[in-house]
């Protein structure tokens, strides 16, 4: 009866070949959008990755501290393991090769002393450079009296001691 075959069109090839290439170049425009996405996002996961090294890179290593007492040892550890909260690149970095005697320091015992050690704070330089927030990040860090650094002046003092140096 009635017979409707689209390939009896005229130009059946023709609009065949216009579909095919317009579906062609929205594939590769979506497939190249994507790509440029997908491109994009892993290079800033490689952006974050790489700061996040170089932050690793810069701040020293944690080092496990050996103490008195099993208890000693616990604290000192535990406080070295915070050691990246620490602005070093404005304190300044020191060695156990370059530490000086910080019980000379009014208020500065043996076991502070090796608390300060296990931050990474060895000189009177470092304590003389300390900020208003650096007090309060080594006060918290160290586990030590809220305030007490400032009471008994480390930082004047450590000047003072580094000056004589």
């Amino acid at each position: 009866m009635f017979e409707m075959n689209p390939l009896n069109l005229p130009d059946a090839q023709l609009q065949q070949w216009i579909m095919l290439f317009v579906a062609g170049t929205l594939g590769f425009i979506i497939g190249y959008l994507s790509r440029k996405d997908k491109v994009r996002h892993l290079e800033a996961e490689l952006a974050s990755s790489a700061r996040e090294l170089d932050d690793c890179l810069r701040a020293p290593a944690p080092v496990l501290v050996a103490g008195g007492s099993p208890e000693e040892t616990a604290v000192l550890n535990r406080i070295a393991s915070r050691v990246g909260e620490l602005n070093f690149e404005r304190i300044g970095y020191a060695t156990a090769d370059e530490a000086d005697d910080l019980k000379v320091i009014v208020g500065v015992g043996p076991f502070l002393e090796k608390k300060l050690n296990a931050i990474g704070i060895y000189t009177f330089r470092q304590i003389a450079n300390f900020n208003q927030d650096d007090i309060d990040q080594v006060n918290d860090v160290i586990e030590f009296f809220p305030g007490r650094i400032e009471r008994e002046n480390w930082v004047g003092q450590s000047a003072a001691l580094a000056s004589k140096n």
